[in-house]
């Protein structure tokens, strides 16, 4: 009895060693991620310290960190957004077909950035107050919203050419080296950040993901706050549908902001976002999204099959969630 009592105290010590570094893991696990991949290029992928490279990581992350950003509200509200890569690609058409009847391009912007506000509004509405399943009625918001844009554009490609301002925003550059996506990338990173972590906003919608029972009782309107997070992902998803088209130089109604929706989840995942709901790591969203987009880079710049890239994203992803699991355990 005495040797078990006397190794309480150390069981204890040791499980509160085990818990510190499962923050520490969840807390600066992007970060760490990040710095041991940028440390393995560094050695194994040629050319990866030229400025061209950078460069070209951000101009390729811009369109899926507005995802992003829009994805951790969504989870840390304890929702889901199955539906927002066909958003992106909804608003693009949208856009499209405004500016074929002559709007320009800030009129057809707001035309595609009302609509899929609409659409989340939509979505929050019957999650909020019918009940349904936010990972359910996402994914058939999803399967409708695609299939709408392939309608919409005759399921044809759509080449930006005839559009130049929207080539012209993708191809601008400060100082002839800068692409603006770096602006762009740059500022819904900070939006993400007062919105969440600053805002009066962020503390409800954190508060409502941890427990929507309790923040109601404490007379938050978590509806209202629900409905609006999705609202918020939409007007996102819009934005970035428009910087993926003007990259691209087209509208594919099929692919444009295909699997987007799995990207982001993965950077909130790997960011340390509690999945469940609750407290935001928009911090680590951040670095998720770059780790995400890095990793498709690499195995480019490599010459590797793309199918390992969805590998190596699917390991991180899972580790994530492990390390999430035993913390929450």
């Amino acid at each position: 009895m005495r040797d078990k009592a006397c190794s309480l105290p150390r069981l204890l010590r040791a499980d509160t060693a085990g818990d510190n570094i499962s923050k520490m893991i969840v807390e600066y696990g992007a970060a760490i991620a990040l710095a041991l991949l940028i440390l393995f290029n560094a050695f194994f992928t040629k050319n990866f310290w030229h400025m061209s490279t950078f460069l070209l990581v951000i101009k390729q992350a811009t369109s899926l960190m507005f995802i992003t950003v829009g994805m951790t509200i969504v989870i840390s509200s304890g929702g889901t957004d199955i539906s927002a890569g066909s958003m992106m690609a909804f608003s693009g058409v949208i856009i499209m077909l405004a500016l074929r009847y002559g709007l320009p391009l800030w009129a057809a912007t707001l035309a595609g950035v009302v609509c899929c506000c609409l659409v989340g509004m939509f979505n929050g509405v019957l999650i909020a107050k019918a009940g349904i399943q936010p990972i359910i009625h996402t994914l058939v918001m999803q399967i409708v919203l695609r299939g709408f844009t392939v309608m919409l554009a005759n399921s044809k490609v759509v080449s930006m050419a005839k559009y130049p301002e929207i080539r012209y925003l993708g191809l601008t550059r400060f100082g002839g080296i800068v692409p603006i996506q770096l602006l762009f990338f740059v500022l819904v990173a900070i939006t993400g950040y007062i919105v969440l972590k600053i805002s009066v906003f962020g503390k409800l919608v954190e508060a409502v993901g941890g427990n929507k029972r309790a923040a109601r009782l404490c007379g938050v309107r978590t509806q209202y706050v629900i409905i609006a997070v999705y609202a918020l992902s939409g007007f996102l998803a819009a934005l970035g549908g428009l910087m993926e088209m003007s990259k691209s130089g087209a509208l594919d109604p099929n692919l444009l902001g295909y699997q987007f929706e799995l990207d982001a989840i993965a950077s909130v995942a790997i960011g340390g976002t509690a999945m469940k709901g609750g407290k935001a790591h928009i911090l680590g969203s951040i670095f998720g999204c770059i780790i995400m987009t890095l990793i498709t880079t690499m195995v480019n710049m490599n010459n590797i099959p793309f199918a390992y890239s969805n590998i190596i994203k699917s390991i991180i992803i899972i580790v994530s969630l492990a390390v999430q699991k035993e913390q929450a355990v």
